[in-house]
């Protein structure tokens, strides 16, 4: 199973289109408040996933109150198995809960995301690796997917690849909508307004970072899909680099132009004051 998810607005609201083999397969909405704020409820932080006609097949519930106490408890893994935070409640268009989304802490350097879904327990574990981001998907010790993300950004719209076993394609529509709560909770470009392009190459490293398998799109789904995501995430960055390297040299261009502007008129001053002596 692989899904292409891409952002299509990131201003007031943030649209999303998922798609497979180029199929329109499903939308999604997250509204405009930044997660962290101390503002508004569940209304304001809901995340929202539809067909591709916009009829609703799940949505989120954020319990305030759970959160925040939550939340409050500073090394709360010290006194307990864990600490669970952002927790988000799955719902389906009845609003029977199916399950939930968290950021789980254990310890010092070591976190995960994790899916609960039926009888499923999904951890997530996130690892930036230079020019993309990465979140590895496990069912207990075995690896069943990968979320890749390219660390370059045009016009604030994220762009994601998920790469999953398809034994688990029951989950298809889970996955989607937790691919949204990973965006909400960290790309969220609320409130900015950007043109062009925004990039970084990070590398982090914890307890987890031996979760992460570099071959795993090329073992699992073949040689050919792993040079296209590679390809795809070389060429946004080649792309980001001829763009900068234009805007770079318009800088020292104008750089150049005001110093020299400068140095005349000063010039020009001085020549004024000793004529006048």
């Amino acid at each position: 199973m692989i899904l292409e998810i891409r952002q299509t607005t990131a201003n007031g609201t943030n649209n999303f289109e998922i798609t497979e083999q180029g199929r329109l397969i499903y939308k999604a909405l997250t509204n405009f408040l930044k997660p962290n704020s101390p503002l508004g409820g569940d209304s304001l932080r809901k995340l929202l996933l539809t067909d591709a006609d916009d009829n609703m097949i799940l949505h989120t519930h954020y319990d305030v109150r759970e959160n925040l106490v939550e939340s409050s408890i500073p090394l709360g893994y010290l006194f307990r198995d864990s600490k669970k935070v952002r927790r988000y409640n799955i719902l389906d268009s009845s609003n029977r809960l199916l399950g939930n989304f968290y950021y789980e802490l254990t310890g010092i350097a070591d976190s995960k995301m994790v899916i609960e879904y039926e009888n499923k327990y999904i951890s997530c574990f996130k690892r930036c690796v230079g020019n993309k981001e990465v979140i590895t998907f496990y069912d207990g010790e075995t690896q069943i997917g990968q979320l890749t993300k390219p660390n370059c950004v045009v016009n604030n719209h994220d762009f994601y690849f998920v790469h999953f076993s398809d034994s688990y394609r029951f989950m298809q529509n889970i996955i989607s909508l937790f691919v949204i709560y990973f965006d909400y909770i960290f790309h969220n470009h609320s409130g900015e307004i950007a043109q062009g392009y925004s990039w970084n190459k990070t590398y982090t490293y914890d307890r987890n970072s031996k979760k992460y398998n570099k071959n795993y799109i090329r073992d699992n789904f073949g040689i050919e899909e792993n040079h296209r995501v590679e390809n795809f995430i070389k060429n946004t960055y080649d792309s980001r680099a001829q763009k900068s390297g234009f805007n770079l040299k318009k800088f020292w261009l104008i750089f150049g132009c005001g110093w020299t502007a400068a140095f005349i008129l000063a010039l020009i001053a001085l020549l004024i004051i000793l004529n006048n002596r």
